[in-house]
């Protein structure tokens, strides 16, 4: 997989792959595709600065729209890397926001240590 690594089981991290275009999108997709197709109880480990580019993010939303059933049902949570502080505050105030988009739980952390916590929290 380019776009995600699996470090433990039912525990998927976000790679330093690009999200560049909209192949990039449309892989990332598919290897999302393949996780939720295990149909088991998962969370996912995003550091918030690789963030999309427009042409990538466009096939991205557009499948989360269309598998919000199939995320609420098998992504226990999305753990976001934020490691500066006061960008983390902004998304911990714009959490409410944030939540109504996403079937599952969301947490943001400073560090990969303090993600991998929360995510073995969220699939206890």
């Amino acid at each position: 997989m380019k776009f995600f690594r699996q470090i433990e089981p039912g525990i998927y991290a976000g790679t330093d792959a690009p999200l560049a275009s909209e192949g990039d999108g449309a892989q990332w997709t598919q290897e999302y595709d393949a996780i939720l197709g295990e149909e088991r109880p998962f969370t996912v480990i995003v550091n918030a600065a690789q963030r999309p580019q427009p042409l990538a993010g466009k096939p991205m939303a557009l499948w989360m729209k269309s598998r919000k059933a199939q995320l609420g049902a098998w992504v226990c949570a999305t753990v976001y890397i934020v490691e500066d502080e006061t960008l983390r505050a902004d998304f911990l105030r714009s959490a409410d926001k944030r939540q109504k988009a996403t079937p599952y739980p969301m947490a943001f952390v400073a560090t990969e240590a303090e993600a991998l916590v929360a995510a073995r929290s969220a699939l206890a």
